[in-house]
């Protein structure tokens, strides 16, 4: 048996009698102490319970106009949170479940009332009141864990309702927590098929762990994930339930694609200087003996081959030229430049080219006075780049291009939007990568140039696409 130093007790009844043998018993309890203080009036318990001194609080269910289920009320508004048991003369079935319902931990008849079931109650009560405090403050740190965590935890049944999500999954996911009560989990995934694979795997092991899979953003945005899951349980209806945490991969499988491009870009920068050397010594030889030749050979019917000769080892030397400077890392020459400035040069250089085509270029910049530390020259081209393969990737006439600028907190987004054909999925990884192209008579080298000098610059670019609605790509650069 517990025991307990000393228990404070308010007892609230109007009748001095009840009152005494209530004293009476309490003496007659053996073991503990006891503190009782009478409020003999409606008015003086709200007055004393408003304190919140007491351990236990006993309520006389009649009090005049009011009752005890009034003051329980009252409790409640105060934010007491000790253990209530309601008095009362007569047994009231409806009293006793609206007592319990209020929160009362004990209903007892006045006329059943002795010393041992009176401190039975008082024990079980303040013991069952420490319980809650106990589970409760359980539930408050899971529910702190549960809302705080950075990966989504979610619970969701087999036929994709989400039943309940953390902040985090806003976060991710864009929707509100309304939003996904009313979201079938299904819409969240890219591929359907996906889901398909992940819910035949855990209904088969009953957890699955690190389950890597594309989500969407509310605005289409792709997110790669890691999902983990386990069967939580099953319902007598046989409905089963999931519940799941979804990690954030997006920014590492960011960061690991930057880094294979960068290593692509070294090892191409290296292949590049060895073909040049390797080509340019015979390349030397060749134009040396054609200039030798033209020294004894002086016929008009040989000088038009000597000019196509020279013309051509000129032209591979240009290519070679050109192959070694875009393989180089980006060297800056860096200046605090206005970003309007950037974008202002950016679209008169490509004006011309879209002219042609009868392409509409709409610009929408904000923070005319901000400023990069950076390469003038260089980020004009690397913006340049993105215009002139939006230029020839949309519809002569009907063709729009939307370059947008954004600054706020030191942070620059540059959106550069076409409305022409987009790149397939399969591709939207690679076009970053040196040499690739879906031109037949590009070299793949102007996106790989681009990615350079962004990143040389700390900044970072994403592209967004879909085939027939055209692409997105987001430039993030620090301003000074």
């Amino acid at each position: 048996m517990i025991l307990y130093n000393e228990i404070r007790i308010l007892l609230v009844e109007d009748d001095e009698d009840d009152y005494i043998l209530f004293k009476d018993y309490l003496s007659d309890i053996k073991l503990g102490k006891y503190v009782l203080t009478w409020a003999s009036t409606y008015e003086k318990g709200v007055e004393m319970l408003r304190k919140r001194d007491h351990d236990i609080y006993f309520f006389d269910y009649m009090l005049g106009k009011h009752t005890g289920l009034d003051l329980i009320k009252e409790c409640l508004m105060n934010g007491v949170d000790a253990p209530i048991i309601l008095l009362t003369g007569l047994g009231n079935r409806e009293t006793d479940i609206a007592a319990m319902e209020l929160g009362a931990a004990d209903y007892l008849m006045k006329s059943d009332l002795e010393a041992e079931k009176l401190e039975r109650s008082i024990r079980y009560s303040i013991e069952q009141v420490k319980s809650l405090k106990k589970l409760k403050s359980s539930e408050e740190k899971f529910r702190s864990i549960f809302e705080n965590s950075h990966d989504v935890i979610y619970l969701a049944d087999s036929t994709g309702k989400i039943y309940e999500i953390n902040k985090a999954g806003e976060r991710l996911f864009g929707y509100t927590h309304e939003e996904f009560l009313q979201l079938n989990a299904a819409e969240l995934y890219e591929n359907k098929l996906e889901r398909l694979k992940f819910l035949e795997a855990i209904n088969r092991t009953g957890t699955y762990s690190n389950f890597e899979v594309t989500l969407k953003h509310k605005n289409g945005n792709s997110r790669y994930c890691s999902l983990t899951a386990n069967v939580q349980k099953v319902d007598e209806d046989g409905t089963v339930y999931y519940q799941g945490i979804i990690h954030d991969l997006t920014r590492r499988k960011k960061i690991e694609l930057d880094l294979q491009i960068a290593e692509k870009l070294a090892v191409s920068g290296r292949v590049a200087r060895t073909l040049a050397h390797e080509v340019r010594n015979p390349l030397t030889n060749i134009n040396l003996s054609v200039e030798q030749l033209e020294e004894y050979i002086k016929e008009e019917d040989y000088i038009t081959y000597f000019e196509i000769i020279k013309r051509n080892s000129k032209r591979i030397n240009d290519l070679l030229t050109e192959l070694m400077e875009q393989s180089k890392p980006a060297e800056l020459t860096s200046t605090r430049i206005p970003v309007q400035t950037i974008l202002d040069k950016t679209v008169a250089l490509a004006k011309d080219r879209a002219a042609l085509k009868n392409i509409l270029i709409e610009t929408e910049f904000t923070g005319d006075n901000e400023l990069i530390e950076g390469d003038e020259a260089k980020l004009t081209m690397a913006l340049l780049n993105i215009i002139i393969n939006a230029i020839e990737a949309v519809d002569e006439h009907k063709g729009i291009i939307k370059l947008r600028s954004h600054c706020k907190d030191k942070k620059c987004l540059i959106t550069i939007e076409d409305n022409g054909c987009g790149i397939c999925k399969e591709d939207l990884n690679k076009i970053f990568e040196p040499y690739f192209t879906a031109k037949s008579n590009g070299m793949g080298l102007g996106l790989s140039t681009t990615h350079n000098i962004i990143h040389s610059h700390k900044g970072n670019i994403e592209v967004e696409s879909e085939q027939g609605k055209g692409t997105r790509f987001h430039i993030h650069l620090d301003l000074v």
